[in-house]
């Protein structure tokens, strides 16, 4: 079994509850959600004019954006994590959609090895990973998450862009606990920030900002 993937890379995590953490970012390739300010538009299609050969160790070395991509087995991949030395030991997979494809033996391993794991979803398909898994909703208004992945969902990571974007989002954040409730101001924009912290302020809901972005790391 394999997973294509777009890029392997090591930061801190810069957005929700682990904010700050060093982690291993495993980017998979593909998603049908579409956001118009996707901020990873290169993870998103599946060209066959952008696959590697298989198990390309250029996904563990790219310093730009672009769309090629490897197919790889589990094995494989963890493999060659651990061959790097690093000590991180907090894994994230992203996307793209991560659960356009089966990862739930990916993170087995990754589990099996000593990491912790987190994955990052609009859970606009079933969330299907092992029950360790520390999963990250980030709902996105163009293809809703199932209700069933409210329910798995550890944190949920709201991207808000304006007042519109926070009355659709509302009836579903309401029926949440208070401390699952992250609310993210889309690109980091001004007025989006400020309503994100009134409305958290109001709420007792968290404030997610894309730290990463504003200390220019991946």
């Amino acid at each position: 079994m394999s997973l294509l993937i777009n890029e392997v890379f090591w930061s801190v995590q810069g957005e929700g509850r682990n904010t700050g953490l060093p982690s291993v970012f495993i980017r998979l390739q593909g998603c049908d959600v579409r956001c118009p300010w996707c901020d990873t538009g290169y993870s998103l299609d599946r060209n066959p004019r952008h696959r590697l050969p298989d198990c390309d160790p250029a996904v563990f070395a790219k310093t730009a954006e672009s769309p090629e991509h490897t197919a790889a087995s589990p094995e494989w991949l963890v493999g060659t994590i651990l061959a790097g030395g690093s000590p991180v030991r907090h894994a994230v997979i992203t996307g793209g959609e991560p659960f356009q494809q089966d990862i739930f033996p990916l993170a087995d391993l990754l589990l099996s090895r000593g990491f912790s794991v987190q994955v990052e979803t609009s859970g606009s398909r079933p969330v299907l990973c092992p029950a360790a898994v520390w999963v990250t909703l980030s709902p996105k208004r163009r293809k809703m998450p199932l209700p069933a992945s409210w329910t798995r969902a550890d944190e949920i990571k709201t991207p808000i862009e304006n007042e519109d974007d926070l009355a659709f989002y509302m009836p579903y954040l309401l029926r949440l606990a208070p401390d699952r409730v992250a609310l993210q101001p889309v690109s980091a924009g001004k007025e989006a920030t400020e309503l994100c912290m009134r409305t958290c302020m109001e709420r007792n809901w968290r404030l997610s900002l894309q730290t990463h972005k504003l200390i220019s790391v991946r």
